[in-house]
């Protein structure tokens, strides 16, 4: 699926799918319309459309610069009570991007170079593995224009970078640059900015060369763990082990370590 009037281009290379944001005239700042073709793009994905690898990006060097706050003032002027019906169906689908995002088996790949404000934080949070170019800024945003998050920012910031740095980025309205990004464990590699398509490019055929069936456990065991106990976790580990162990996966990973070669993992499993 692929909408590029809506600003969203999905695109398929083999065991890996790139999901690219492209309204670059307004720094891919978030309509209705983008939150639609979002939430579609992605929910195209599931099932048996899943691919090895996704890598979420931008066409420009901005990632996403939040909510479009120009549409909201002019509904807010015309009418109040549209402007709130168009927030709640633009809420709406952004949620339910950002869910789906995370429940996708296989790894999620976040590029962020530039902007990365409000709802586009949001997006890159929602990341398994988030590359930040140099010039990357990460921005709460929301407290700015006297709104609350959505998106699950609420959620997902301070389990990556605790409580206290995440009420100071949310309340200070302060911005972490790709560095500062990278020490608080918002983002796990920073990259020139000219290199971060080809970073990215890297470490999804990386993932893609993986063996996905585990990688997918792999993702829902510690995504899962963020809000279980130990013994819930550990039988879940356990559960997940021996239906792996049973996979041809499990097989040529065990036989390739004793004959001392690289795994040739099978690249149609997820």
């Amino acid at each position: 699926m692929s909408d590029p009037t809506c600003g969203v281009l999905l695109e398929h290379d083999g065991p890996i799918a790139r999901l690219t944001l492209d309204r670059p005239a307004s720094r891919n700042s978030l309509d209705l319309p983008l939150a639609l073709a979002l939430r579609d793009a992605v929910r195209s994905l599931e099932g048996d459309a899943a691919p090895r690898v996704l890598i979420l990006r931008s066409s420009s060097a901005h990632f996403m610069a939040g909510g479009d706050v120009r549409r909201f003032d002019a509904l807010l002027q015309d009418s109040p009570a549209a402007c709130q019906a168009e927030l709640a169906r633009i809420i709406g689908a952004a949620n339910d991007t950002v869910a789906r995002l995370t429940r996708l088996p296989c790894p999620v790949i976040g590029l962020v170079g530039g902007s990365a404000a409000g709802f586009g934080l949001s997006l890159a949070l929602a990341c398994d593995l988030t590359l930040a170019a140099e010039d990357a800024r990460f921005l709460f945003a929301y407290g700015a224009i006297g709104a609350t998050p959505d998106g699950g920012a609420s959620w997902h910031l301070p389990r990556r970078i605790g409580l206290q740095r995440a009420l100071a980025m949310a309340l200070l309205n302060t911005s972490l640059d790709a560095a500062q990004a990278l020490a608080a464990g918002l983002v796990c590699q920073v990259v020139p900015a000219a290199e971060l398509d080809a970073a990215g490019q890297r470490l999804a055929r990386q993932l893609a060369a993986g063996a996905g069936q585990a990688q997918a456990g792999i993702k829902r065991l510690l995504r899962a763990a963020l809000d279980s106990d130990l013994d819930t976790a550990l039988d879940a580990e356990a559960a997940s082990f021996l239906a792996q162990a049973e996979g041809p996966d499990f097989a040529e990973g065990v036989r390739a370590f004793c004959e001392r070669r690289a795994a040739r993992f099978d690249p149609s499993s997820t």
